[in-house]
């Protein structure tokens, strides 16, 4: 009898979903601790912020879940190769609490999330994070509306003052 090998990209894909799943969705810093190196460097992409050590990430996470506590991350598809880990995911959630430039006003998100991980010695040392900030922006009506949306509304009320409706054509 053979004793079987699980492929390490499975076990690396295995322990991100975890990290998601207990650490993010439900605040467990106990999973922080056992899954993410001391000396984590996560970089949160678009805003140009990077941040060193298991504390920070641990405190921006559990901060957030206090301003969001129905945060919630959907793995939509999490594909691993070699020690990096790279997943889809959806972002959910509506503010209760002001968190950073974050305020609540009674209205919920959901924007597509991408998480890279890097690993080493089954433990993440290293985190990039791309999420849409500026839709969740919008979608809390912390920022206009687009130019699109203003184009399509500015249409409407001309349409509406020059006789009502489209113009069909013969």
């Amino acid at each position: 009898m053979g004793t079987e090998s699980v492929a390490p990209e499975r076990t690396n894909v295995e322990l991100c979903r975890r990290y998601v799943g207990e650490f993010v969705n439900e605040g467990d810093a106990a999973a922080a601790e056992e899954l993410v190196r001391e000396d984590v460097v996560t970089h949160q992409l678009g805003v140009g912020v990077e941040q060193v050590g298991r504390d920070a990430l641990v405190d921006q996470i559990l901060g957030f879940r206090g301003a969001v506590p129905d945060w919630h991350l959907a793995v939509e598809d999490a594909v691993g190769e070699g020690d990096r880990v790279m997943m889809r995911l959806t972002a959910r959630g509506t503010p209760q609490e002001p968190w950073g430039n974050l305020v609540p006003t009674g209205k919920s998100f959901e924007q597509p999330a991408f998480f890279v991980f890097r690993l080493e010695d089954g433990r993440i040392v290293e985190q990039w994070n791309l999420v849409n900030l500026m839709g969740i922006a919008r979608q809390l009506g912390l920022l206009p509306p687009g130019p699109r949306v203003i184009a399509k509304v500015a249409a409407h009320r001309i349409r509406s003052r020059l006789g009502g409706g489209r113009r069909r054509r013969a």
